[in-house]
């Protein structure tokens, strides 16, 4: 399968329901779900019921939604590496997407919440808790990620089965 702008709006293939179908997973009472159709297949595969939440919505890469990299002026696709602060698709800069999952990140909350996301959301979601670079992070499809929030600090444990 090759890799395409916008595909967390595209159905869950097979091998994305035998990876949820692999998932083994405890999740608190809140669980709040992207509005993209790959995360709300995952939630109903792996019987998680939440309320959707368009704060978690996959980046916006406007005119890009659907095509390959290869179908990219390069140059656009250079600028959009290069500079955060860009879209030159028309849609969601990284900085915005990241300002926003930071925003979700930092609302108190009285008790855990869980999230079913796009990958692309995952690796948003750590880049932003952990102050790094967005394209330093690479999340895996069907991959779970515990953020628990420490004081000012956001800890990171990987390979949890809890959300």
């Amino acid at each position: 399968m090759a890799l395409r702008f916008g595909a967390h709006d595209d159905p869950l293939d097979k091998r994305g329901r035998a990876d949820c179908a692999r998932l083994r997973l405890s999740y608190p009472e809140t669980v709040r779900i992207a509005p993209d159709r790959s995360a709300s297949e995952t939630a109903a595969e792996i019987g998680v019921h939440g309320v959707v939440d368009n704060a978690l919505a996959a980046l916006d890469v406007g005119r890009w939604a659907g095509l390959t990299p290869d179908q990219v002026d390069p140059a656009e696709l250079g600028e959009w590496f290069a500079d955060p602060d860009s879209s030159p698709h028309g849609g969601e800069s990284v900085t915005a997407f990241l300002g926003r999952l930071s925003v979700w990140l930092n609302i108190p909350r009285a008790v855990d919440v869980g999230a079913v996301v796009a990958s692309g959301t995952a690796q948003g979601l750590v880049a932003a808790a952990l102050g790094v670079d967005f394209w330093s992070v690479d999340v895996a499809p069907a991959a779970v990620i515990d953020l628990e929030r420490r004081g000012e600090r956001w800890r990171l444990r990987l390979g949890s089965t809890n959300f």
